[in-house]
């Protein structure tokens, strides 16, 4: 059941359709922007993305300059530096480029550059920002995240090999400009592995217990869109409307799911990514199933709904979770046995997904180490 008693935030300003990034100019000028720094990552670089988005700044008369160390999980040393050059540059405003790390990233910064100190002291549940950030403007590339629309971040500790939130109104960006333009040349596999970042976090809000009617609503029409669409841009990166679905969908998970909560999908792939290196997109899709079979014992009528949504032939309570693993082998969701995956480092990743700020703890069915181990062999064996 939804709750019918709630609170529902949306921290920024959305700007939605093809074609957006162009009119950047505008919202600097609203921000009264005179020297930038684009954070985004050398692959964006190579592709040109930046350059071109670079193009609109200079057009306006804006001074930029780019920063495209972010790794693909974004860690403390990317933050801080980034804290540096935003200091020695005398910089007023960020633009994040990329998919989540990028954005991820630019949040922290922006956020530490007028709180000051370590990003780790900010880990959520410890101490907390104070002072707005500095304004950021964010353009995603992929439909997977969200991240333009949440105020939080997921940052890499490389020391403890362990990601941790951030999670703060005072970094969310002033201005997102979702474009799904940027989305057309992005490879097959990141297609893919970011749309079921996407979809995780519709099915998981879903479901959670954090949910709600307006959540529902939301989850249900981007799963509605992700599903219809994906497996089309999969095959053809060239259907532009059904690139503007992915990425609408994806956005409108990203406005829902910091409202209902998340899962343990997202409670546990974080310590898959960080052990076996997998993106986070890819490894959300693996395990995926694996949770929705372990929650289907409570969740049962919600699966039959978005089996009914769907348009599933025989809609039931087993369908939802059968059709999703035949769909991840269509779009080309590699299996976890191909990757150098050792089963005895299960019950340390278990424990590592647990506590007071875990994913986990929004799960729609407690979830504890002993099922958190049953949840990965059971990946592990398909």
């Amino acid at each position: 059941m939804s709750k019918t008693d709630f609170h529902f935030f949306t921290p920024n300003h959305l700007i939605f359709g093809d074609g957006a990034v162009k009119n950047i100019g505008e919202y600097l000028a609203r921000l009264n922007s005179k020297r930038i720094l684009i954070i985004t990552d050398m692959g964006l670089v190579k592709a040109g993305l930046v350059d071109r988005v670079k193009k609109y700044i200079d057009k306006s008369n804006k001074i930029s300059i780019v920063f495209s160390e972010v790794k693909p999980n974004p860690t403390i040393s990317n933050v801080h530096k980034g804290v540096e050059i935003v200091r020695d540059e005398q910089i007023d405003t960020l633009v994040a480029i990329g998919g989540g790390s990028p954005i991820d990233a630019a949040k922290a910064i922006s956020a530490l550059v007028t709180n000051k100190g370590s990003i780790l002291e900010y880990e959520l549940g410890n101490k907390e920002f104070s002072i707005p950030g500095l304004p950021l403007i964010a353009i995603p590339t992929t439909a997977g995240t969200g991240s333009e629309a949440t105020m939080a971040s997921v940052i890499l500790d490389e020391e403890a090999n362990r990601k941790f939130d951030i999670v703060s109104k005072y970094m969310t960006p002033v201005f997102s400009l979702v474009d799904p333009e940027t989305t057309y040349t992005l490879p097959v596999s990141m297609t893919a592995f970011t749309g079921m970042d996407a979809l995780t976090h519709a099915i998981e809000g879903f479901t959670a217990t954090l949910a709600n009617p307006v959540t529902d609503a939301i989850h249900l029409q981007a799963i509605i869109q992700l599903w219809n669409n994906l497996e089309t841009v999969v095959q053809d990166g060239t259907n532009k409307e059904s690139r503007r679905q992915v990425m609408m969908g994806s956005m409108m998970a990203g406005i829902g799911f910091p409202n209902s909560g998340l899962g343990a999908v997202h409670g546990l792939s974080y310590a898959l990514s960080c052990h076996y290196h997998l993106g986070h997109g890819l490894a959300n899709a693996i395990l995926l199933p694996h949770v929705m079979k372990f929650n289907q014992p409570v969740v049962g009528e919600k699966f039959l709904q978005l089996s009914r949504a769907l348009g599933f032939k025989n809609p039931d309570y087993d369908t939802m979770v059968i059709e999703l693993l035949d769909y991840e082998k269509r779009i080309g969701i590699p299996a976890l046995k191909t990757f150098d995956v050792d089963s005895s480092d299960f019950p340390q990743m278990a424990a590592e997904s647990m506590g007071d700020f875990s994913n986990c703890n929004t799960n729609p069915r407690p979830v504890g180490v002993t099922d958190a181990v049953e949840i990965f062999t059971n990946a592990l064996a398909l």
